[in-house]
């Protein structure tokens, strides 16, 4: 321990200290949902500091308090009281000294802790463990067939575990860090004043747990056709419950949003919602959307509220410094200043570090109207029609000098920097600001147009105007036209161009007005007149349109209608066929009037004739004309079919003549005859001015009414419309049912060449290939009607005409004109949002570049994507759950609703939505939204990865410490043997030392000879490279070389004079009795070689088995020249020791012969360089003869 403590009052405060510690530890846990507590560290360091009982306290402390916040708590102070003791108690016995007895507590802790909070949590809580982790581990082991009670204990172990083994490996470490601190500030200091210094680091550890705490397009090209443009009104009847709206503005995601007296109204393009849970704008006057995408919504007497993403961000109002809380526009410059025009002033906004009134200007009461320039000029009118100027925020004198200083009421900045006026006469004018004022560019006046409200200026110069009276457009030339709206006419005040170019107006008394650019123009609105138009002609530039009540003649360039001679001598008269020929004559066919012919003559007058059933007509009512080949002219109707040449009637054909019904309805010349189609009779061929043919059922016609015979030249066949279907004639004369085409009511077909055919009915105008009309394939054929742009209904019987590709429908309303090459005007641009899901009744915002993600428990999920389509057309729409729907769900626009899925299992899933080309399925917009469906946590694979890794080091650890335990004997029984074996070797070398000096000591002269040679030996053999042990043992050979001289007589051996030959061999044979000796020491490797091979010599002639050079082992080789220069060096019994400088003559000198040379060269080294000094060698042995044993 740190603390034996002289210093009590430092308990207290870190007593403190280490409950906080544990109570954070606890809060940063549960805030990153971690597999620990954290809630021990504290517990752990306190206990080791002070003591078991502190320990004690601390845990018992920390769970109580933090039982006061979460349930089921406060009765884990048992288990952390006991913690706390035991960890304190084993501080005392140094088990956070070392890295294994740390760990090896810490799994003691976490046994311990197991046991003690099952039986709590199963005792007081059913087996609720409180911890997620803990919980889906112990789901996890019942789901895998486990008991019930050893999934408790398993997932309250797999949190303890890891827990405890965290919190003592961080006691360990700070103690660590704080000795290694300590050690470096004064290794010398004293224990009492080492924690006086270490207690401020301490302290900053504590500190860390306080600080790291979690912490939480469109191009428009305008031209005179607005009039075109078909119109639709919302009024209350349409969702606009106000019947009004004072403004529209359009936000970055293509929503519009209308202000009304009623409140903040928002369209999607389908249905209006009024905002009526937000209080602060219930009366909106006026809406400006700021580069940011944020809406300003101004209000009559609620100040400002300020909208991010549909969420109210601010409300600006009287009490937040507002002049007033009736806002009559809003503005912003560019510098960032929001320009607030209220009935008491303007108000100057800025959100720079705060949404703040900056500025005030009291004086400029009752604002009307104000915009900005992009160059930092704003203007404002006020109800007086005073003007005022503003510069960056500031006010600034009018640049209007002289005779053009007039009263205004309406003011708007172009994009190019002109400034519009308006004046209360109704004048317009047009400046252009320079620096040293304004320059008037322009001024006029639009006729029809009073009270002009605003300006809106479209992408090509062009300008509109709206007024009390209506809606004006001028263009860059101020070439001005008044738009006609019908009835929308009064108090427009406002006008936007949305996303996809719709035009849209606002009016303070009628509601909106949307305009949208149709390929199908509407011809009657711009004459202001609607009828049933039955056929349509165009004749000497003019469009001819036969109606119920007469001949209504249109100037398309001029836009007007015509009265002239044929219309008035029509009036009244109901006009069924228009026919111009190849003589440029007009014909017209009317019910109860006979034919028309028109001509015009030399002069330009008309002359016109008539022909009736007086002039030899088979009656006066008749419906189709045409043309023949050799010129004349076939008329049809109600009793028959006549031929006309020139001014008279050659021939009539009536049921006498062989019709089957001679009521005719349409006539078609094919190949080399005409035939007519009857109301009932079937088809008739008229050959050579007879009837030679009868088509009927019989014939595989679908119906005997033939509505329409339709020639078509790609197959040069015939299309035959039937009051029940289509069939086809083909050049052979085979007949057909085309019944796989889904639609029955059909009035008329269009042929192109290029095979594509216009089929008219009652529900529209399909779109076909003659291929396939032909072949009778089952497709889907688009459908052009109301949703595509063509609203009005098409008239049964009716006779449109066709002119270089436009195409002049008769329709209830009038003639209607579409460009057969150009009618797919779809929009190419559309906006999808979904933003919210509901999850189980449950709205949630959904981003689309995130993962939305449902809870495992989620039954029911509810998108409702928004498209937003403010366009005529009705588009196909694509929906496919990427991961659940086998196929993609298609449906118009129109059709699509909420989508919901239920029960969708654990995975992820793309919701993929597309917006198509209804003709050709190609995908003009889409979007893609993730959206993952979690799983359990323990059904998760990284969850599963987490239990198998956990589990795994619990392994580990008990592996580590199984392990560890039994090297921990292995240790100590390889201590004992080595202790054992260190002893057996020094009894050893003392054995083998007392034999060599045993020896020795036989002959004085002698004395430490064995010693000596040993040591020369052992000289050599280093520098031969010889290892530490192969030095120990050539020591121990060398000191036992001559233990065969115990065998030889001492007589023989302390013999003074020179041996006889039988002694001579006596004392040779002691290396022979030496081998046998050493034969049973078996504790020395080949002890008995250097006995036995010693006075081998190199040239063989050595004894006792006469080895040569190499054969001579290197131990003896080494042994016998050690032993050689030591007899040379010693003094013997018969001689004294010879001089060192003889010896070394000696050794050269034998060098090759007795001696290996290399040894010998390696010995005079050592003698060289000092290692073998004789002199002191000798005095070292002499003195101390057991050294180095």
């Amino acid at each position: 321990m740190l603390v034996k403590d002289k210093r009590e009052y430092l308990i207290v405060p870190f007593t403190v200290i280490a409950l906080l510690v544990d109570l954070l530890g606890r809060v940063f846990a549960e805030k990153l949902m971690l597999p620990l507590w954290c809630d021990s560290v504290g517990t752990f360091l306190i206990a080791y500091f002070a003591g078991p009982v502190c320990g004690a306290i601390v845990g018992f402390t920390n769970n109580i308090i933090y039982g006061i916040f979460v349930e089921q708590q406060s009765v884990y102070c048992v288990t952390g009281a006991f913690i706390g003791f035991l960890a304190g108690h084993f501080a005392k016995k140094k088990v956070f000294e070392s890295q294994f007895l740390t760990m090896t507590i810490g799994m003691g802790l976490a046994v311990i802790s197991t046991v003690i909070s099952v039986i709590v949590s199963i005792t007081m809580y059913g087996g609720d463990i409180g911890n997620i982790w803990a919980s889906q581990v112990m789901r996890f082991f019942m789901d895998a067939g486990f008991p019930k009670y050893v999934s408790f204990v398993t997932g309250q172990f797999y949190i303890e575990f890891l827990d405890k083994l965290f919190c003592v490996e961080i006691i360990y470490l700070l103690i660590k860090l704080v000795r290694f601190y300590r050690k470096k500030r004064d290794e010398n200091l004293e224990e009492k004043k080492s924690f006086k210094n270490t207690a401020p680091f301490l302290t900053f550890i504590f500190a860390l747990f306080f600080v790291f705490q979690p912490k939480p397009a469109f191009s428009q090209n305008f031209t005179d056709e607005y009039d075109s443009y078909v119109q639709t009104v919302f009024s209350n009847s349409e969702g606009l419950l106000s019947g009004e709206a004072n403004d529209i503005e359009q936000t970055n995601d293509g929503k519009l949003w209308i202000g009304t007296y009623a409140g903040l109204f928002k369209y999607d393009g389908s249905k209006f919602k009024l905002m009526s849970d937000i209080h602060s704008v219930k009366s909106v006057n006026c809406l400006f959307v700021d580069e940011e995408g944020r809406l300003w919504t101004g209000t009559n007497d609620g100040g400002i509220t300020i909208f991010i993403n549909e969420h109210v961000m601010n409300v600006i109002d009287e009490e937040s410094g507002l002049l007033s809380n009736s806002v009559k526009d809003i503005v912003c410059d560019t510098e960032g200043n929001y320009y607030i025009g209220t009935t008491e002033g303007i108000s100057l906004v800025s959100l720079s570090g705060g949404v703040k009134i900056t500025k005030k200007y009291e004086q400029i009461k009752n604002v009307t109207k104000m915009s900005a320039d992009k160059f930092g000029n704003v203007v404002a009118v006020t109800e007086r029609g005073e003007l005022f100027c503003f510069k960056n925020g500031e006010i600034c004198c009018s640049f209007l000098k002289g005779e053009e200083k007039t009263s205004f009421q309406s003011v708007d900045f172009s994009e190019d920097g002109r400034l519009f006026l308006a004046s209360p006469d109704d004048s317009i004018f047009i400046y252009r600001l320079t620096s040293s004022g304004a320059n008037l560019v322009r001024k006029f006046k639009i006729p029809g147009i009073e009270g002009i409200n605003s300006f809106y200026f479209a992408e090509n110069n062009g300008v509109f105007v709206c007024s009390d009276t209506g809606i004006a457009f001028f263009d860059e030339s101020f070439k001005a036209k008044k738009l006609y709206t019908n009835n929308f006419s009064n108090s427009i005040d406002a006008m936007l161009i949305d996303y996809q170019g719709n035009l849209w107006f606002s009016s303070s008394r009628l509601g909106l007005l949307e305009m949208c650019k149709s390929t199908f123009i509407e011809l009657f609105s711009e004459i202001e007149e609607t009828a049933v138009v039955n056929s349509t002609e165009k004749w000497q530039g003019l469009l001819f349109c036969g109606t119920d009540e007469g001949l209504i003649i249109l100037d398309e360039k001029n836009e007007k209608k015509l009265e002239n001679k044929i219309s008035s001598l029509l009036n009244k008269i109901r006009i069924r066929c228009l026919k111009v020929d190849s003589m440029d004559n007009l014909w017209i066919a009317t019910t109860g009037s006979g034919i028309y012919k028109v001509r015009v003559d030399s002069s330009g007058e008309y002359e016109i004739k008539n022909f009736s059933q007086k002039t030899g007509l088979p009656g006066n009512r008749f419906r189709n004309i045409c043309e023949l080949k050799d010129g004349r002219i076939a008329v049809a109707g109600d009793y028959g079919v006549a031929f006309l040449r020139g001014d008279s009637v050659e021939k009539v054909f009536t049921a006498q003549d062989g019709f089957a019904n001679e009521k005719s309805l349409c006539l078609l010349e094919y190949k080399n005859g005409c035939y007519v189609g009857s109301d009932g009779g079937g088809i008739s061929k008229i050959e050579n001015d007879k009837i030679v043919k009868n088509i009927g059922k019989k014939d595989g016609l679908s119906s005997n009414v033939i509505l329409r015979m339709v020639y078509d030249s790609f197959s040069d066949g015939v299309f035959i419309v039937t009051s029940n279907g289509i069939c086809y004639t083909s050049a052979k004369g085979e007949v057909k049912k085309l019944d796989n085409f889904p639609y029955s009511n059909n009035y008329d077909m269009i042929c192109d060449p290029d095979g594509t055919c216009w089929i008219l009915g009652s529900a529209g105008i399909f779109v076909a290939q003659s291929k396939d009309l032909i072949e009778n394939l089952k497709t889907e054929y688009p459908l052009i009607n109301a949703k595509h742009g063509f609203r009005s209904l098409l008239i049964a019987n009716s006779w449109p005409c066709l002119e270089n590709d436009n195409l002049y429908l008769c329709c209830d309303s009038g003639a209607v004109k579409v460009n057969m090459s150009k009618y797919d005007m779809a929009s190419k641009s559309y906006r999808m949002i979904l933003d919210f899901a509901e999850v189980d009744g449950i709205k949630h915002r959904i981003n689309r570049s995130d993962v939305f993600k449902l809870s495992p428990q989620t039954q029911k999920l509810v998108l409702e994507p928004e498209i937003l389509n403010y366009s005529l057309n009705d588009p196909y729409v694509r929906y496919f759950l990427d991961g659940n729907d086998l196929k993609p769900t298609e449906c118009l626009l129109s059709e699509l609703g909420k989508i919901s899925y239920s029960n969708l299992k654990p995975k992820t899933y793309v919701f993929k939505i597309s917006i198509l080309d209804g003709l050709n399925g190609s995908v003009i917009e889409s979007a893609n939204y993730t959206i993952e469906k979690e799983t359990e946590m323990y059904q998760k694979n990284w969850f599963k990865l987490y239990v198998i890794l956990t589990g795994c080091l619990v392994l580990v650890w008990l592996t580590w410490f199984v392990t560890r335990v039994r090297s921990q004997k292995t240790l100590l029984k390889q201590k004992y043997e080595l202790e054992y074996a260190k002893k057996q070797i020094k009894m050893v070398n003392e054995t083998i030392l007392s034999i060599a000096q045993t020896v020795d000591a036989r002959d004085q002269n002698t004395n430490q000879h064995s010693r000596r040679v040993s040591e020369y030996s052992v000289y050599i053999a280093k520098k031969l490279g010889y290892s530490k042990e192969k030095c120990e043992t050539l020591r121990q050979m060398a000191l036992l070389h001559d233990i065969g001289k115990i065998a030889i007589p001492d007589a023989i051996l302390k013999k003074p004079e020179k041996l006889t030959d039988e002694e001579y061999k006596i004392m040779k044979s002691h290396v022979i009795r030496g081998a046998e000796i050493l034969k049973y020491l078996t504790t020395v490797d080949n002890v008995s070689v250097g006995a036995l091979y010693h006075h081998e010599k190199y040239d063989g002639s050595g004894y006792c088995h006469g080895l040569k050079g190499e054969e001579i082992p290197l131990d003896a080789r080494i042994i016998g020249i050690a032993d050689a220069f030591d007899a040379m060096t010693a003094n013997r019994i018969y001689r004294k020791q010879l001089d060192l400088d003889f010896v070394i003559k000696e050794l050269k000198r034998n060098s090759g012969t007795q001696f290996d040379p290399k040894l010998v060269d390696i010995l005079l080294s050592l003698i060289a360089d000092g290692t073998i000094d004789v002199e002191k060698l000798y005095e070292k042995t002499k003195n101390n003869p057991a050294e180095n044993i």
